[in-house]
């Protein structure tokens, strides 16, 4: 999988060209393992580019089109909210409808100290 890091976080440079139920691409999330999971709204928001759009969005070859966030929306459980990148809205939609998906992972920071000592960190 090709992967590009924004800030912290690392993401798929390219979806997987499937659509998937809010649920179903929450579980698929988790066969990638490793950390990967789908971003948070705010997440999800943070790569969209307002200075463009077809598509809105700072990771090249993106699709303009609508991508699943992880975040449920508050006022109803039965809708979660995503991004349109065509033109760089978010927006809560149904669960059950089929919209793309982008996993991202948090990146992990290695600190060397001295010649013989590694401390990973995790930034969250």
């Amino acid at each position: 999988m090709k992967t590009i890091e924004i800030g912290l976080l690392e993401w798929q440079a390219e979806d997987d060209g499937e659509t998937y139920t809010w649920d179903e691409a929450v579980d698929y999330a988790l066969t990638l393992g490793n950390g990967w999971r789908l971003p948070t709204i705010g997440e999800l928001f943070s790569i969209i580019d307002y200075k463009k759009y077809n598509p809105a969005c700072k990771i090249e070859n993106c699709r303009p089109s609508y991508f699943w966030s992880s975040s449920p929306y508050a006022y109803d459980s039965s809708r979660a909210w995503y991004v349109d990148f065509h033109y760089g809205y978010m927006s809560p939609s149904n669960k059950d409808y089929h919209n793309y998906a982008r996993y991202v992972r948090e990146v992990i920071v290695t600190v060397h100290w001295g010649k013989s000592t590694t401390y990973s960190v995790e930034i969250v």
